[in-house]
């Protein structure tokens, strides 16, 4: 399918990646024009014929939703990969419990990433709680192993259930006000869960966009 593909827009593809990994959110039309030293409207018409050849996806709500795809990440995998382990589903539209059960392995490019594959796990989200971020229902989250976060950290947190002694797992933004954290979610209809007491599991260092 990389043939398909015409060398400024596998250029255009390697900058996505490249910032993504170093930003932790994707370019907009006018960063990839600035690097590619073209009109806004040149770029403009890369990410559009990306989008049509399926190498990428967007929401055209949101200026920076670009998600590379697998046949993008197949294009761009270097010869090396790390097998991360793929843990369960995890909830972004309102907690469930942590089931935390091994499930599979997804394969990831190793590019700058550290080279112990238990730094790193992989998990399914569901729900649309984290929509304006860019994570949809079904997406797959790679996260690194962390306990602490910075604020504005994508993480996954496991908080206390309110109908048990379990804990419950979710997928928000992270923000701390005095002794109150807070795990907000990037869609309005959710409200900010604020909780003294969480525990984070790790912070989001990619994402994956299965094909249907």
């Amino acid at each position: 399918m990389g043939k398909n593909l015409t060398r400024r827009q596998k250029e255009i593809l390697r900058h996505i990646y490249s910032f993504y990994e170093e930003n932790n959110y994707s370019p907009s039309v006018r960063d990839i024009a600035a690097l590619h030293n073209c009109s806004v409207k040149g770029a403009y018409d890369h990410i559009l014929a990306l989008e049509k050849k399926g190498f990428i996806e967007r929401s055209a709500r949101r200026s920076r939703s670009i998600v590379l795809t697998e046949p993008a990440l197949q294009v761009l995998r270097p010869p090396a990969e790390r097998r991360i382990p793929l843990i369960g589903a995890i909830a972004a539209g309102g907690p469930i419990l942590a089931e935390e059960n091994f499930e599979d392995f997804c394969d990831f490019p190793l590019n700058k990433w550290e080279r112990d594959n238990y730094r790193f796990f992989a998990l399914k989200i569901e729900g649309d709680s984290m929509r304006d971020a860019g994570i949809l229902d079904g997406d797959i989250g790679i996260f690194r192993f962390q306990q602490s976060a910075e604020p504005g950290n994508i993480v996954v947190a496991l908080v206390d259930s309110e109908s048990s002694a379990d804990k419950e797992a979710t997928v928000k933004y992270y923000f701390r006000e005095g002794r109150r954290n807070i795990l907000r979610a990037a869609n309005p209809a959710y409200p900010d869960t604020i909780v003294q007491n969480l525990q984070i599991q790790g912070i989001l260092r990619g994402l994956v966009r299965p094909q249907v």
